[in-house]
């Protein structure tokens, strides 16, 4: 990572959102969002549970006839294989399911280059258990984590537990051994 001569290393975003958290001022700006967040979430469950409810009722799967690099683009079921994958075991570009394996992976255990999930091992990784190199969730271990609990090189916790070997929210290793 390139950086300018007297300036801290390590992502601003993470070292700023870490601070803000902090903040009691803060929490209330963020109220609307997180009012929106939950509703937003509550919606989507509502509708997976609906579309889940259909697609998996019986041993219905699908697989369109539309190809491109020789892959099914929309494809669902136990286990589906596509462009757009949905399923128990879902890989594709985007996968959604269970377990999920594609570049844009969201699913209980999710393996991808971006992913979202309980547990996620991806470069972006955002979940309950969040592995990669840019790592958010509770416990997040990672290049640079953002979490509950974070383990890594840079790590941002605000007020929850940070490890990190050059920067731990904000301060440099040399001064937090101080």
């Amino acid at each position: 990572m390139l950086s300018r001569p007297g300036s801290k290393a390590g992502p601003q975003w993470m070292r700023q959102w870490s601070e803000r958290s902090i903040d009691r001022g803060e929490r209330r700006r963020r109220m609307p969002f997180w009012l929106f967040f939950i509703f937003y979430m509550a919606v989507v469950l509502l509708l997976t549970h609906l579309a889940m409810a259909v697609i998996f009722s019986g041993d219905r799967s699908y697989t369109s006839t539309i190809q491109i690099a020789g892959l099914p683009l929309l494809s669902y079921g136990s286990v589906a294989r596509g462009v757009i994958a949905i399923g128990g075991h879902a890989t594709g570009f985007v996968a959604i399911g269970g377990l999920a394996i594609g570049a844009v992976a969201i699913g209980g255990l999710a393996i991808g280059v971006v992913g979202a999930g309980g547990g996620v091992l991806a470069i972006f990784a955002l979940g309950g258990l969040a592995i990669g190199w840019r790592a958010i969730g509770g416990l997040a271990i990672g290049d640079a984590a953002l979490g509950g609990l974070a383990i890594g090189k840079y790590a941002y916790a605000g007020r929850g537990v940070a490890y990190g070997s050059q920067e731990v929210s904000g301060q440099q290793k040399e001064h937090l051994l101080q």
